[in-house]
């Protein structure tokens, strides 16, 4: 099966962090979830869900004895740091299973993508993606990233031993359950595209000779109805990929827009800091605001291109459908379809994801970095003042 090889380089992780179930089979008909798969995923979703109860309960009654730099925190920060925390344990946790939830419809939208395949390759698709470099960088973000949060909580700070575990566990698995996320969904993506975008350069041929030809009723009608017949079940398959990675989509980009908005915010406040000691926190800050935009942009880029890629064969149909009336019937439905709803990716139906979504969120951050500044003065002024009356 075409689709399994060209995922092959990121099938493996995937399928350890149980975002694609494990499958038995090498062809369409025999291609399933396998029963090592369906339990594997449960008991992995089972112990993250056990782990994220445990460590969420002690991070949300002891926060206190998460601060990373202890002297420098206020109640805003403290907060902030908390809910930051409980997001990326729900975060992953939440990938996990819905992934696990959605393991059988992902299996079968693998063996229909296999079922295109055939008549794709029969008629010359060669095309396949591979992301190792956009690979190497995104793992490099994601261990440096946990290396300078090592440094922080093993050296810097007062965190007991074995909450620093808890920590640097969170941290880790975050980082490895987002990069292997976003690595799946822009192959996967990508790999889509390439498929409809082969398919609409067949068309957009068809509809180029068709004219200059005329048009043969018999096996212009074929050709161009399997062609139609093949965008209509892509478009099926790509909607079915965005409700399964629907939930994952929203987790990611909820504990992202967090993230970079309270890290901007710690850096700028540790920039401001009258203290020295009280800058220990501007690296790692700065560490996840640039891994979680560049984990942002990646996934909004293989969204943008496979939407766009797929509202195109609306526009192609569109100029056949004007130059043959006999073609009309079949090219109807379609249209109508396309016209009244472009294809999108959409966060489990929350906002849609697309290139625009980097500038929407960057805008939105810096609405509430205005507030959390404001907040943060007013907590400094009142502080003052306690101090000028004692």
């Amino acid at each position: 099966m075409k689709i399994l090889r060209d995922i092959g380089a990121v099938a493996k992780p995937t399928q350890l962090c149980a975002l694609l179930p494990f499958y038995s089979g090498h062809d369409e008909e025999s291609f399933r979830l396998s029963s090592l798969g369906r339990w594997y995923g449960r008991l992995l979703a089972l112990g993250h869900l056990i782990t994220s109860v445990l460590i969420g309960k002690d991070v949300l009654f002891s926060s206190g004895e998460y601060r990373l730099v202890a002297s420098a925190q206020g109640d805003t920060e403290e907060i902030n740091r908390t809910i930051e925390t409980l997001l990326c344990i729900g975060s992953y946790t939440m990938m996990a299973l819905s992934s696990v939830q959605n393991a059988t419809r992902h299996c079968r939208i693998l063996r229909d993508i296999a079922k295109i395949d055939r008549y794709l390759e029969a008629n010359g698709f060669r095309m396949t993606y591979h992301c190792r470099m956009l690979g190497v960088m995104l793992s490099s973000l994601a261990l440096g990233v946990l290396g300078v949060a090592f440094n922080y909580i093993h050296f810097q700070s007062g965190i007991a031993g074995w909450r620093q575990f808890h920590l640097l566990l969170i941290y880790s698995l975050q980082l490895l359950y987002s990069t292997v996320f976003t690595l799946y969904l822009r192959t996967i993506f990508k790999s889509l595209a390439q498929r409809i975008a082969f398919l609409n350069r067949r068309l957009d041929a068809f509809a180029l000779r068709e004219s200059q030809n005329g048009f043969d009723d018999r096996e212009s009608w074929r050709e161009l109805s399997t062609m139609i017949e093949l965008l209509c079940e892509f478009r099926y398959i790509t909607e079915n990929m965005n409700s399964v990675a629907g939930v994952a989509l929203l987790f990611v980009f909820g504990f992202s827009f967090y993230t970079v908005t309270n890290q901007s915010y710690l850096a700028f406040a540790t920039l401001t800091a009258v203290s020295s000691e009280d800058r220990g926190t501007i690296g790692l800050s700065c560490a996840w605001v640039l891994a979680e935009t560049i984990t942002i942009a990646v996934i909004c880029s293989a969204c943008d291109c496979l939407a766009s890629e797929a509202n195109t064969s609306a526009q192609i149909l569109a100029r056949v459908y004007g130059k043959s009336q006999q073609f009309q019937n079949i090219i109807d439905k379609f249209l109508t379809k396309s016209i009244k709803q472009d294809l999108q990716f959409t966060a489990y139906g929350f906002f849609s994801i697309d290139n625009s979504t980097l500038f929407k969120i960057f805008s939105a951050v810096t609405t509430y970095l205005v507030i959390l500044i404001q907040f943060k003065e007013l907590e400094d002024s009142k502080m003052d003042e306690a101090n000028q009356l004692g």
